[in-house]
């Protein structure tokens, strides 16, 4: 319960088990899991967690995200080499790469229309990683940052915002710009990390 009692285990299966995503309905959970297979792959379940389906079967997947409407689900994968974000049915079927760009990374987030996403992408070890946006027919690529390494992109509820994180003043902290980039704002300035912002509904 969102005040955490009443917990209740979902998977037992030995395996690292990552980025749990409700659907929109609430009827199923998406995630990330080696279990079965040395790679990570997509799996779906239930909501209570039962009838758990493996989506995905090549290359390395993770970071699973529902779109909107909950008929697709985009995710990384290495299936082609590089890791790259793909959209595929929420049954797993047609699975369709979105972006051809350097190493994209962690969970990208659907506009509430459906029609782009949010993600990032760069090389960690250069440390100038940037958020961009894309259209989910792998169209009109835009960035949205410059420098000062910047990750978890989420869209607000309406879409004329996206949240995220920078290291552009030395440590993890939140920001806001609005949607095509601009009126960048910081929201926390602590010396702790602030990581992986989320809108709520």
């Amino acid at each position: 319960d969102a005040d955490g009692s009443d917990v209740v285990q979902f998977t037992s299966n030995g395996a690292q088990n990552f980025a749990p995503a409700y659907s929109p309905d609430d009827s199923r959970i998406v995630w990330a899991t080696t279990q079965n297979n040395d790679a990570m792959h997509i799996w779906v379940m239930l909501a209570n967690g039962s009838s758990q389906v493996q989506l995905t079967t090549e290359g390395f997947n993770e970071d699973p995200s529902w779109s909107p409407d909950g008929r697709f689900i985009s995710f990384a994968s290495t299936r082609d080499g590089l890791r790259q974000l793909w959209v595929m049915n929420a049954d797993g079927s047609n699975p369709r790469q979105v972006t051809s760009v350097d190493d994209v990374g962690g969970r990208s987030s659907w506009s509430p229309d459906g029609r782009r996403l949010a993600f990032y992408a760069g090389k960690r070890d250069d440390k100038d990683r940037n958020i961009y946006t894309i259209n989910v027919d792998g169209t009109d690529l835009q960035k949205m940052t410059d420098g000062g390494d910047n990750l978890a992109p989420s869209y607000s509820p309406y879409g004329g915002w996206i949240v995220f994180t920078s290291f552009r003043d030395g440590d993890n902290e939140l920001f806001i710009m609005r949607a095509d980039g601009g009126d960048v704002t910081q929201l926390t300035q602590n010396d702790s990390s602030d990581y992986q912002p989320r809108w709520g509904p």
